[in-house]
């Protein structure tokens, strides 16, 4: 089984504020990237299609990737694969469909190197993002972390 799933608890924190500014400061960053960075299969559009998708999807697979490594149910490594499923949809399959459509071929030259950090920028995000409460309530967590 994976952890309790409650879609009108799940889309109350997707709206939470403090999320939405730290996703628009992270979209900012990906559509100055697809501006800056000379990269043929990096553009706004793959940049908003991704960055939603981790946004939508991280929180809940990382935090269902901690539940099943820790509390091992039935079945749990099958369960395992499913959420590598949504990470490399997530971080790798839309980009490489999307470039597909966009370039006219498959693998994009860049499909390694995107691969690797976009599943690091998955995870990142979705520990990040994973944490049900508001900016104040983060701020306390990490101060007793530290304390």
């Amino acid at each position: 089984m994976y952890p309790q799933f409650h879609i009108k608890r799940y889309a109350k924190e997707l709206v939470r504020p403090w999320k939405l500014i730290t996703l628009s400061i992270a979209l900012a960053y990906y559509i100055w990237g697809a501006y800056y960075y000379e990269c043929p299969t990096w553009d706004v559009p793959v940049s908003l299609m991704m960055g939603l998708l981790t946004y939508i999807f991280a929180p809940w697979t990382v935090n269902s990737i901690y539940y099943l490594v820790k509390n091992r149910p039935a079945k749990w490594p099958i369960k395992l694969i499913l959420c590598g499923a949504i990470i490399y949809t997530c971080a790798s399959g839309s980009y490489e469909v999307y470039n597909w459509w966009n370039l006219g071929y498959h693998p994009p030259p860049t499909y390694w190197v995107n691969l690797y950090y976009s599943s690091l920028m998955f995870f990142a995000a979705g520990m990040f993002w994973r944490f049900e409460g508001t900016f104040a309530d983060l701020i306390m967590s990490v101060k007793k972390i530290k304390a």
